[in-house]
């Protein structure tokens, strides 16, 4: 037999690292619409697993399993995957570069890790956690990335710079960000579908 559980929010935890490492692999064969529309995707899974897993009966040893995986997928969908994405578009060439970069993962490392041990915070009847959540990550940046197609090179790389820096600094501030629920469900997978359509038309 094999290690591991599998069932329907793993499987879908899975395809969202499938399609952040496919991104990747795309991001360093030039292909940004490609790329951008996997890292968008793999946010997609990330953002339904804990859905599903929620209203399925799962065993204690299940659902813990389900954690310690999502964390883990996260970190290399949102931590690492829009590492390699960024050096495909052509960041990453000097010093500055991959300060950026280091620090982008360190944070989302961080983040993860905090997430981990303090886990969703309280406010009344709100829910919300501290730090930007990781999976943002994977909208941001396809929505920044799309002056790609109307600015030069140049301009493309400091604006994905600002963005890189902006979202690392967000994952490690001590700011309360309310947790999705009801329409966001409607409106984050709608934002996708319309940013990859952009993507696809290029």
């Amino acid at each position: 037999m094999f290690l591991g559980v599998i069932n329907v929010p793993s499987v879908i935890t899975f395809l969202g690292l499938i399609l952040a490492v496919v991104g990747s692999i795309l991001a360093l064969n030039q292909n940004l619409p490609g790329a951008m529309v996997c890292l968008m995707f793999a946010g997609l899974c990330d953002f339904f697993d804990g859905m599903v897993a929620r209203k399925m009966n799962l065993s204690e040893k299940e659902q813990a399993f389900g954690m310690h995986l999502d964390s883990i997928v996260d970190m290399a969908s949102f931590g690492v995957a829009p590492i390699v994405i960024a050096v495909g578009f052509g960041l990453g060439g000097n010093f500055f570069d991959m300060a950026l970069l280091v620090a982008f993962s360190c944070c989302a490392a961080m983040r993860l890790a905090y997430f981990n041990v303090y886990g969703l915070e309280e406010s009344g009847k709100v829910s919300f956690y501290t730090g930007l959540p990781v999976t943002f990550a994977a909208l941001i940046i396809p929505l920044v990335a799309m002056v790609y197609f109307y600015v030069s090179a140049d301009m493309f790389k400091n604006i994905m710079r600002g963005c890189y820096f902006l979202i690392a600094v967000l994952f490690v501030l001590k700011i309360p960000v309310p947790k999705p629920k009801g329409i966001f469900y409607l409106i984050f997978p709608l934002s996708a579908i319309g940013v990859s359509a952009f993507y696809l038309i290029q």
